[in-house]
């Protein structure tokens, strides 16, 4: 299925924390009106196809925390290994150690998306204790070429300060139209784009993958993934 026919096809966002459902549901849609975005995320069974790495969206359960996201990545791992987040925006590549310490409720007042936004969040290394403050600060609408179209995303600037004196920055995407990233960059500040994303029943959707020379390819035939 091409990333146009992907376009509003979420699932409504159910959640809880000792409040009515019916408090916090989140449209199946990310729309963008007066220069805002509500929140929306691809459905279970989902898989997302970038460069270099692929990430199928797992189901969860009702009860879960506001915008709690939970995938499974496909590779480069080199095996199927399951991950869950608080958020679309703190995904990683499952050696993340950190827990955090800011309410799930406080993350969903992130949303909807407007330019100048800015969340910020506490986070603690269950190994070492280091403490980190992460601030996600929106900048504003930027298209994106995700397959062969383009996705006005919105970009935002991502940076960890750790109490040992270290620092992190990153920039995400997020495709109000997709309800996903449209690219990210990783630890390398490389830009990392979404090439596909298939649902079940896509002729694509049950052929293998993998990664090589930091490209996304087809198993069975060496094909890259465009």
């Amino acid at each position: 299925m091409s990333i146009s026919r992907r376009a509003g096809r979420a699932r409504l966002l159910a959640t809880a924390l000792g409040v009515s459902v019916a408090a916090f549901a989140l449209p199946a849609r990310a729309q963008v009106e007066g220069y805002a975005a509500d929140y929306c995320e691809p459905p279970a069974g989902t898989k997302l196809l970038y460069t270099n790495r692929a990430y199928e969206i797992e189901p969860k359960s009702v009860d879960e925390p506001p915008l709690y996201y939970t995938y499974k990545i496909l590779t480069p791992s080199g095996r199927s290994q399951h991950v869950d987040r608080l958020s679309q925006f703190m995904f990683d590549d499952g050696t993340d150690q950190w827990d955090v310490e800011t309410q799930a409720d406080q993350i969903l007042g992130f949303w909807p998306l407007w330019p100048g936004k800015q969340l910020t969040i506490q986070r603690v290394d269950r190994q070492t204790g280091v403490t980190a403050e992460v601030t996600f600060t929106v900048l504003g609408l930027d298209p994106i070429r995700a397959g062969s179209r383009l996705h006005n995303s919105w970009k935002i600037r991502r940076i960890d300060n750790m109490s040992n004196g270290t620092h992190f920055y990153q920039f995400l995407w997020y495709a109000p139209g997709l309800c996903t990233l449209s690219a990210f960059t990783d630890s390398q500040h490389r830009l990392v784009r979404l090439l596909q994303v298939l649902e079940p029943g896509d002729r694509d959707y049950d052929r293998a993958l993998k990664v090589k020379d930091h490209h996304l390819y087809f198993a069975d035939n060496d094909e890259m993934v465009k």
